[in-house]
């Protein structure tokens, strides 16, 4: 309980500390040459030229095309497709229970294993974009 009026000092206290420092300090003033570059870039970019813009004129019926293209294949692929995949048959394979034990075992530690990735990658990625690492 003695604690909370001791941070609530030193908080005082460190603004006191901070707005002694930010009274103390010289207005900044820009560089002699620094209005004079802004205004000479405002005005190369008012005389630039517009952007080129996109050929959609050109680029639609392409777009187009390649959709109708690949919806054709996908229906060929399923009229296709289907029937050849009802006559196709995979032998059966005979597992003996000697070797189901281990091979059950193994695929849990893999399972394991790849959960561990995972999370240790998504973790280095968010710890990478916060600038951590």
């Amino acid at each position: 309980m003695t604690s909370e009026p001791e941070t609530t000092n030193d908080a005082q206290s460190r603004s006191e500390k901070i707005e002694k420092i930010l009274a103390r300090e010289e207005e900044l003033i820009p560089s002699s040459g620094f209005l004079a570059s802004v205004m000479e870039r405002i005005e190369d970019e008012v005389v630039a030229p517009p952007p080129i813009p996109f050929p959609w004129k050109r680029a639609v019926p392409g777009m187009t095309l390649a959709a109708c293209v690949f919806g054709w294949g996908a229906v060929e692929l399923v009229r296709i497709g289907v029937p050849a995949a009802t006559r196709f048959s995979l032998p059966a394979i005979h597992v003996t229970a000697a070797f189901t034990r281990p091979v059950e075992q193994a695929g849990w530690v893999a399972l394991a294993l790849g959960v561990s990735l995972i999370s240790w990658l998504v973790s280095k990625r968010m710890a990478g974009r916060s600038g951590l690492l």
